[in-house]
């Protein structure tokens, strides 16, 4: 999940719905409506009116609970149909549809994602004008210009050297990073758009050149993320490529809201 859901995520709010969508049986759900085409947040539409009255004003947390669910599918292997399909029953308009069944994809696959995402996202901006390059409606996290730095710097300073300590140490501590402090301290809003731009094709040039030549070995080497959690390269590689997803979605979202507001 996106980061600038950390602060949220740690609220009494937060831990609560978290609770509500984070479980087995509540997948089993989301897995159901999958198989109908039918956004699989609709399964805590019900839950959410009869105990959470609060989260029908409440927009961020709303978008939480769109996030949660799309962390919930695709640690289950499910993969991103459409960004936006109609949630019956109200409290969400719309909301993500995801793959009827888990589709695992091959490291082959996961490097394609990978080097197919900074087109895709400067295809989504392409037609943004410069004064709609810096603009964050309310609810949205980042700026187009923010999305840019953001993506180059977590190639450059956090998934290009977790690779390399995997590739070059035994079992080493992998932690996170808070991006939306990342942005703020790094003043993403004052930055070149087009250094920007070119800056994260670049940083996934070097990110991929890193990874082609991994072999099955490589693949199965081990990190330990934030201490208590042992994965494969493989899947590190795998949860890089649905942050990508993350922000293509996130970025769709920026430019609904800009559609609807003046700029």
């Amino acid at each position: 999940m996106h980061n600038r859901f950390d602060q949220f995520r740690r609220t009494a709010l937060g831990q609560q719905l978290e609770q509500l969508i984070d479980t087995p049986q509540r997948y089993l759900e989301y897995a159901v409506l999958s198989r109908a085409g039918i956004p699989a947040v609709t399964a805590i539409v019900h839950e959410l009116q009869h105990k959470f009255a609060e989260v029908a004003a409440d927009q961020s947390a709303r978008q939480f609970c769109g996030a949660m669910v799309g962390d919930v599918m695709r640690r289950h292997g499910h993969q991103l149909l459409r960004p936006r399909g109609r949630v019956p029953g109200g409290y969400f308009s719309y909301g993500a549809v995801w793959s009827p069944l888990p589709q695992p994809r091959s490291f082959a696959e996961l490097l394609a994602s990978l080097a197919a995402m900074p087109q895709q996202v400067l295809q989504r901006l392409a037609a943004l004008s410069p004064a709609r390059r810096h603009a964050r409606p309310a609810g949205i996290g980042f700026s187009a210009l923010e999305h840019l730095c953001h993506l180059r710097d977590l190639d450059d300073d956090a998934f290009r050297p977790r690779v390399r300590a995997i590739l070059e140490q035994p079992q080493p501590l992998l932690h996170g990073v808070n991006g939306s402090e990342w942005a703020i301290a790094r003043d993403y809003q004052a930055q070149d758009y087009a250094q920007a731009a070119s800056g994260m094709l670049r940083a996934r040039g070097e990110l991929l050149a890193l990874l082609q030549g991994c072999d099955a070995d490589a693949q199965a080497r081990i990190g330990v993320w934030e201490g208590r959690q042992r994965l494969t390269l493989a899947e590190l590689v795998a949860d890089m490529v649905a942050h990508d997803d993350t922000h293509l979605q996130e970025i769709d979202e920026l430019l609904l809201a800009l559609d609807g507001c003046a700029v």
